[in-house]
C-alpha cells in the first residue's frame, strides 16, 4: 500500500514538469519554422510588356528601356524599307549600344552611330533602312545594350518582312503603289525629254554634216 501511495505522489509531482517540457518543445518547434522561412525579396522583378500599336508598330516596356519600333512605306526608289526606332531609357545610360541582328539577305544602312549616350526619362530616335536581297520572309531585330560598369541591360525589338520575287513588301502598301507609278511616270518624262534633246542635238550635227560633205561647185 505505501509503494502504490508513493508511486501516485511521484507521478503526481512530475506531470507538471512534462506538460510544460511538452509546451517548450512546440514553441522551440514553432520558433524554429519561423525561422527557417524565407525572407520577402524587396525588389522589383524584370517585366516586359509588348503592345501592337498597329500593323506597323510595335512597343516593347520594360525595367530599362522603352523601344517603339516603326515599320514605314516601302521605298519605290531603291526598294529599301525605313524603320524609326524610338527608345525611352528608365536610366542613364552613357555607353549603349545599338544592334541590328539580320539575316544576310537584308542589308542594313544605318543612319546613327553604334554607341550613343541616353539619359533617364528622355525619347531618342534612330533612323535605319533595311533593304531585301533576296525573296522570302525574314525576322530581324534590334537589340538596345546599357553597358555599365558592373553589369550590362539588354533589350530588344522584332519584326518580321516578306519579300516577293520582285523584293516587294507584302503586303503591299498603297503608298507604295502611288510612288511606283510616280517612278514609271517620272521615268517617262526622262525618256521624252532625252529624246527630244537627241533628236535636236541630231538635226543640228546634221546640218552641218551636210554642209561639210557638199562639195563646192
Amino acid at each position: 500500500m505505501k509503494k502504490v501511495l508513493l508511486l501516485t505522489i511521484l507521478i503526481t509531482l512530475l506531470t507538471p514538469f512534462s506538460i510544460f517540457a511538452g509546451e517548450g518543445y512546440a514553441d522551440i518547434q514553432e520558433n524554429n519554422q519561423q525561422v527557417v522561412q524565407p525572407p520577402t525579396s524587396e525588389n522589383e522583378e524584370d517585366f516586359e510588356e509588348t503592345t501592337q500599336i498597329d500593323e506597323n508598330t510595335k512597343k516593347v516596356a520594360t525595367k530599362y528601356f522603352d523601344l517603339t519600333l516603326e515599320r514605314r512605306p516601302q521605298s519605290a526608289f531603291g526598294n529599301h524599307v525605313p524603320y524609326v526606332l524610338t527608345i525611352k531609357p528608365h536610366l542613364d545610360s552613357p555607353r549603349t549600344q545599338i544592334l541590328w541582328n539580320t539575316p544576310s539577305t537584308l542589308e542594313v544602312n544605318s543612319r546613327h552611330a553604334e554607341f550613343v549616350d541616353l539619359e533617364e526619362g528622355e525619347t531618342y530616335t534612330f533612323r535605319v533602312n533595311i533593304k531585301p536581297l533576296r525573296a522570302g520572309t525574314y525576322d530581324f531585330s534590334a537589340s538596345v545594350i546599357s553597358w555599365q560598369h558592373d553589369t550590362n541591360y539588354t533589350n530588344s525589338i522584332d519584326d518580321t518582312l516578306t519579300f516577293d520575287r520582285s523584293l516587294v513588301l507584302q503586303p503591299v502598301s498603297s503608298q507604295y503603289q502611288i510612288f511606283n507609278v510616280l517612278k514609271i511616270v517620272i521615268i517617262l518624262i526622262l525618256f521624252i525629254v532625252v529624246c527630244i534633246i537627241a533628236v535636236r542635238i541630231v538635226k543640228r550635227y546634221m546640218v552641218k554634216a551636210k554642209k561639210w560633205l557638199t562639195p563646192p561647185y
